[in-house]
């Protein structure tokens, strides 16, 4: 039976913008500590699981379209999009970030120096770069969205078909997602999230 509508939530993990302050004088940044070194014997990660021969006669399995999303090359791509976006943003924002700190403590440094006109022109300053760094953190996060939704309709055109193949393919009735808590236990033989990958990457421009 052809898949005729499916409905998709799937795939592309947003990277948060890192909020940035944008009032108010901020103290100096610390040192970051090292990072911990892992032990020289770390155990290697765990083989996956082996895929079991999926059931001859089945006419129903299930998919995870997180997993999809995670381990088709046009996922990765599409992920590999957000993340290059989110930190071009987020440099923007921590470079004018850096100026507003920089105005602020020559403020706190020179105020008893600095005339009376001076100091109001400088304030005035850290004000205007306090309100541009709170539309840029808009500006970014509405850029990011827009991209990360139109990467999942392109996903979505992409992931369909592909579903629909594999169900013809194995002959199937139905198929279940496996996430956001709609399938508490299945057989793991019925599994074909790995058919659909497959089937996608078969596809995905190199």
């Amino acid at each position: 039976m052809k898949l005729s509508s499916v409905v998709v939530t799937t795939m592309v993990a947003l990277v948060a913008l890192a909020p940035m302050a944008a009032a108010g004088p901020q103290p100096p940044a610390q040192p970051a500590a090292p990072a911990a070194q892992p032990p020289a014997d770390q155990p290697a990660p765990p083989a996956p699981p082996a895929r079991l021969p999926f059931p001859p006669d089945a006419k129903y399995a299930y998919i995870d379209l997180q997993r999809v999303a995670n381990q088709s090359t046009d996922g990765q791509a599409a992920n590999r999009q957000v993340q290059t976006l989110s930190e071009a943003k987020i440099a923007e924002l921590e470079a004018k970030q850096m100026e507003m700190q920089g105005s602020q403590q020559r403020l706190e440094q020179n105020a008893n120096v600095m005339s009376a006109d001076a100091q109001i022109q400088l304030q005035r300053q850290i004000e205007r770069l306090s309100v541009d760094i709170q539309r840029m953190t808009e500006d970014a996060e509405a850029e990011v969205g827009r991209l990360q939704q139109e990467l999942q309709i392109q996903f979505q055109q992409k992931l369909i078909p592909a579903i629909d193949k594999v169900a013809a393919a194995r002959g199937l009735e139905f198929i279940f997602s496996a996430g956001e808590g709609g399938l508490i236990w299945a057989n793991p033989a019925l599994d074909i999230t790995m058919d659909v990958v497959e089937e996608l990457n078969s596809t995905a421009t190199p």
